[in-house]
Formats: structure tokens, C-alpha cells, sequence
């Protein structure tokens, strides 16, 4: 008995003495399996931040209707934006079909491809445009432009284009609004045809100061574009650049006075004035640029316009100006647009290179009011939006355009350039089937009176089938087109 007590008490001090070891053993296992625990996390963390970090360096993409298809590096050093900007019409012209007025025809308006390149953090920008407009049949390049975005370095410098057929505010910015969600069927009739059409020109240098405050001289507003530009007079038909040593001078201004007010009735005002210059070059054959005088109806597109006036392409050497001043305002859906100009050309009394005696001072000029209101939407009465699906917006517009040339010599059309007169009163209508998707229709009304026997009286015969009217005479007519338009 006395040998069993001892053995158990020998065993039992084998294990308190063997006690402490095994527990130390199980904290050392437990702290290795903490630590690499510990460890495991933070590869988990790293990968993650790893992972993140490789998505963050990926490209961006997105894509907004009306804006386009965008890729932009993720640390904003360079970007690329894609958008077309499609517009097809159905036209019923009234008038004589052999002259190209049947009715039901369709024609693109606008099919352009544009193409935008981003780089060094967009301080340059490189512009490439295609205008496909008729399929092929009248495909055109349109611009090439490299941006120099210099108000990224001082905002006080400005954007400075430089290229083919660089873009000018000649003829004002509010002149049509826009041709993507405007309610216009197109330009005013002086300046889509003629030198300084749409706001384009030859190869040239434009210098462009864009959206700057005027608060710094106590003015609650902006200025919207200050522009310079410097370049050969503008592009012909069919892509036809007039290359001459003679060069255009433009000069425009944009001023939203009251922007930064925070009054819907005075924060919608905007005010511009630009001015064009363009020396006459003769020896230019490119048949758009600033050696005649014309109007030509919106309707049928550019190579089958119907010509209501023109001064032919015998102006001669000399010097065409042009003056154009705008208005706008605009509170809550409505939109009030205003337009002035004046045209004209001191063609002086020789012009040695072609022989020509022109002593007349051909000059025209153009008054537009324009009226446009978004009547519904989803969101109700007197609302909507180009971005707002089932918005329906309204306008009207009435503009007259008078030409006259003073002591013009028998020999240029005849001498019977007088107080020739031609009115445009439209009326539009515009549904929004999705964002940046409109169809419409425009009913337009052309009323004309005195117009030259001349050139242009071929024409004339294509409209004038109604009794009131008649070559060399005047007359009115009326046009109608049906258009679908969607920029990508």
C-alpha cells in the first residue's frame, strides 16, 4: 500500500513538473499560427491594393449620347472621343420637278464622323472630321485642327487652333443655335451662303478665349468666346480650299453679363458682336469663298440648292466685309434669338487681273428673330430637355434678307441688282425619342420680291409655278421637310 501511494505521488509530480513545458509548448503554436495569420492578411491586403491599383491604371470607358464614345487613361493623361452626328431629311418642294424639286426626296443633311485625340493631359488636341454627306457621292474631308489648350498653363492664354479649315464665330454662335437640338432648319440664308458660310475658313491660326469671368472687374457674368483669327478666305464646294497670299481677319465676342447671377429672369442674357474681313482674291477659283453674293433655299442640301439671288463670281478684286451682331435670352424652356447683319464689298473701279470694269458696291444684309420653347415632357407642362425622352419643343422664325449694289455697271447681271428682298417665315416641331435622337418637321415660307433677271432667273423658273409669280419678279412659295437627326 505504502509502495502504490509513492508511485502515485512520484507520478503526479512527473506531471506538474512536465505541466508548464506543455502549456509554453501550445502558446508558441498559437502565437506561430497568429503570426502567420497576421502575415496572410496583409498578403491579402497588398493583393488587393495590388488589384486595385492595376484597374485604376486601366482606361476608362464611357459613353453619353450627344457626346460620344470616350476612352480616357486613368490618370487623365491622354483621352480619345468618337461621335458621329447624323441628320436625314425628306423634302416637299414646291416648284417644277425637272428642276430637281420632286417631292419625297431624302438626303442626308449631315452624316460627320469626328474624331478627338487627348494628349499630355489635354493640353494638345488633335481634331480630325469627315463629312460623308450623300454616301460617297460627296465625300468630303472636312477639318484637321491640332488644339493647343495653352489655359492650361496660364489662364490668362487662350486656345490657339491652327490647321485645315479651322472654325470662326464670324457669323455669330446664336444664329441657328444648334444644328443637333435647335429647332432651325438651318443657318440664316446670308451666312450659310456665302465666304464665311458656317464658320469655317481655309488653313489658318484662331486664337480662342473661352469661358472667362468678369468678376474680377465687378461684372456678374462671362465671357463666353473672345476670338482672333487669321487665315486664307474659306472652303469651297467639294472640299476646294482657296489658296491665295490674301488672307481673312476675324474677330468675334460673346458676353453673358449677368451669368453668375442668381436670377432665372436676368442670368439667361447673351450678347455677341463679330466681324469678318476678307480681301478678294480673283485668282481663287473656289466657289465658296468671299467673291460673290448669294442666297440659296435650306432645302435640297448643298449641291442642289435652288439659287434666289446671285451676284455671280465676278466681284472682282476689292474688300468684303461683314458685321454681325446677336441676342439671346432664355428663362426657364423659352428661348428668344436675335440677329443682325450687314455685308459689304468695295469692289474699287479695276481689277487688272481679269479685266473686269467693276464700280458697283454689292451689299446685302439679314435680320432674324427667332422664338423656341419646350412645350412637354414626361416631367410636364413647359418642360423638357434634348436628353429627356418625349420632350416636344416648338419654335418660330421669321428673318428678310435685302440686297442691293449700287451703280453697278450693265455688264454684272445686268444692272438690275435694286432693292431685291427675300423673307423666310418658318415654323417648327421637334420630338425627342431618345436622348440626342429628335425627329421633327419645318414648315418654311419663302416670300420674294424684285429679284434680278440674272443669274439666278434659271433658277427661279424651278419655284415661280404659281400665278403670282414670275421670273425677274417676286413671288412666294412654300417648302416642307421631315427630318430624323441623332448625334452619337
Amino acid at each position: 500500500m505504502k509502495t502504490r501511494f509513492v508511485k502515485l505521488a512520484l507520478l503526479s509530480a512527473a506531471l506538474f513538473a512536465a505541466a508548464p513545458a506543455f502549456a509554453q509548448s501550445v502558446d508558441d503554436k498559437i502565437k506561430s499560427l497568429e503570426q502567420e495569420l497576421t502575415q496572410l492578411k496583409d498578403q491579402q491586403i497588398e493583393m488587393k491594393k495590388e488589384a486595385t491599383a492595376a484597374a485604376a491604371a486601366l482606361p476608362t470607358f464611357s459613353y453619353r449620347p450627344g457626346n460620344g464614345l470616350n476612352i480616357e487613361a486613368a490618370d487623365k493623361s491622354w483621352g480619345f472621343r468618337a461621335t458621329i452626328e447624323s441628320h436625314f431629311r425628306m423634302y416637299f418642294n414646291e416648284g417644277q420637278d425637272q428642276y430637281e424639286r420632286t417631292n419625297g426626296e431624302i438626303e442626308a443633311r449631315r452624316f460627320r464622323p469626328g474624331f478627338f485625340y487627348c494628349i499630355d493631359n489635354c493640353l494638345w488636341e488633335i481634331e480630325s472630321t469627315w463629312d460623308l454627306d450623300g454616301f460617297g457621292g460627296n465625300s468630303l474631308f472636312q477639318r484637321a485642327v491640332v488644339h493647343f489648350h495653352a489655359e492650361n498653363l496660364n489662364p490668362f492664354l487662350p486656345t490657339i487652333d491652327f490647321g485645315a479649315d479651322v472654325s470662326t464665330s464670324a457669323g455669330g454662335t446664336i444664329r441657328q443655335g444648334s444644328s443637333a437640338i435647335g429647332t432651325q432648319a438651318d443657318y440664316d440664308l446670308m451666312s450659310r451662303n456665302n465666304g464665311f458660310n458656317t464658320g469655317s475658313s481655309g488653313f489658318g491660326v484662331v486664337f480662342n478665349w473661352d469661358d472667362r469671368s468678369l468678376s474680377g472687374i465687378g461684372i456678374p457674368g462671362r465671357i463666353s468666346r473672345f476670338q482672333l483669327a487669321y487665315a486664307m478666305p474659306g472652303k469651297g464646294s467639294d472640299n476646294t480650299f482657296t489658296f491665295t497670299d490674301r488672307r481673312d481677319l476675324v474677330a468675334f465676342l460673346g458676353i453673358d453679363p449677368f451669368s453668375q447671377v442668381k436670377n432665372k429672369w436676368l442670368s439667361g442674357l447673351k450678347f455677341e458682336m463679330g466681324w469678318w474681313y476678307c480681301a478678294v482674291d480673283d485668282r481663287a477659283v473656289a466657289s465658296n469663298s468671299c467673291n460673290r453674293s448669294r442666297v440659296r433655299e435650306n432645302e435640297n442640301g448643298a449641291n442642289s440648292q435652288t439659287t434666289i439671288y446671285d451676284t455671280g463670281t465676278i466681284i472682282g478684286a476689292g474688300r468684303q466685309n461683314y458685321v454681325n451682331f446677336g441676342f439671346q435670352y432664355t428663362v426657364g424652356p423659352y428661348r428668344l434669338r436675335a440677329i443682325a447683319g450687314n455685308m459689304r464689298y468695295n469692289g474699287g473701279n479695276n481689277t487688272p487681273c481679269c479685266n473686269q470694269n467693276f464700280k458697283g458696291d454689292p451689299q446685302a444684309n439679314v435680320f432674324l428673330i427667332a422664338h423656341d420653347i419646350f412645350v412637354w415632357s414626361p416631367k410636364g407642362f413647359l418642360t423638357g430637355s434634348a436628353q429627356t425622352p418625349g420632350s416636344i419643343l416648338f419654335g418660330t422664325h421669321f428673318e428678310r434678307d435685302n440686297f442691293a449694289c449700287n451703280n453697278c455697271p450693265a455688264n454684272i447681271n445686268n444692272g438690275q441688282f435694286h432693292r431685291e428682298r427675300v423673307l423666310l417665315r418658318e415654323w417648327d416641331l421637334w420630338y425627342w425619342v431618345a436622348p440626342a435622337m429628335s425627329v421633327g418637321v419645318n414648315f418654311i415660307w419663302y416670300d420674294a420680291s424684285n429679284l434680278t433677271a440674272g443669274p439666278g432667273a434659271t433658277a427661279q423658273n424651278q419655284i415661280f409655278t404659281k400665278a403670282n409669280g414670275r421670273p425677274g419678279g417676286g413671288g412666294d412659295w412654300v417648302n416642307v421637310i421631315l427630318n430624323w437627326r441623332y448625334t452619337f
